[in-house]
């Protein structure tokens, strides 16, 4: 029953892992051998060259991640017992349990109210998808 049981199971995604094997193989090789004749070192390069190129598959594992956790029911409902811990759909059932009963408005309420932030998470993030998916630097 602690934060530390909602959070350290979900610290190494391998979802996570693979989306960003898979764009790392897309990125030319020109690049980086560009960068390494400027004299960039390893480090280097993966800071200021693949970060930055990175960035669209980084967002969308990390809106895919705040999706999946924000609405995990079944692995919160295992750890923990208090409502102060409570992820929002087990924040429904507790509220459901508690004050609502089977007056479906004050539960319909709650619902849209934990679904706006993800909409406007949604929203905000499109902007840059379609800004970065095809953008690598190298010219042709």
């Amino acid at each position: 029953d602690s934060m530390a049981a909602l959070i350290l199971p979900f610290s190494v995604s391998a979802f996570g892992i693979f989306l960003m094997r898979q764009f790392f193989r897309t990125v030319p090789d020109d690049l980086i051998h560009a960068a390494r004749l400027d004299g960039m070192g390893e480090l280097e390069i993966v800071w200021r060259v693949m970060l930055p190129t990175a960035m669209p598959a980084l967002l969308a594992f990390s809106i895919f991640s705040v999706v999946w956790h924000w609405n995990d029911y079944f692995w919160p409902l295992l750890v923990i017992n208090s409502p102060d811990l409570a992820t929002p759909p087990l924040g429904t059932m507790f509220f459901r349990n508690e004050e609502a009963g089977s007056a479906f408005g004050p539960l319909m309420a709650g619902t849209v109210l934990i679904t706006a932030p993800l909409v406007l998470l949604f929203v905000v993030a499109q902007k840059r998808f379609i800004e970065g998916v095809t953008l690598t630097g190298v010219k042709g």
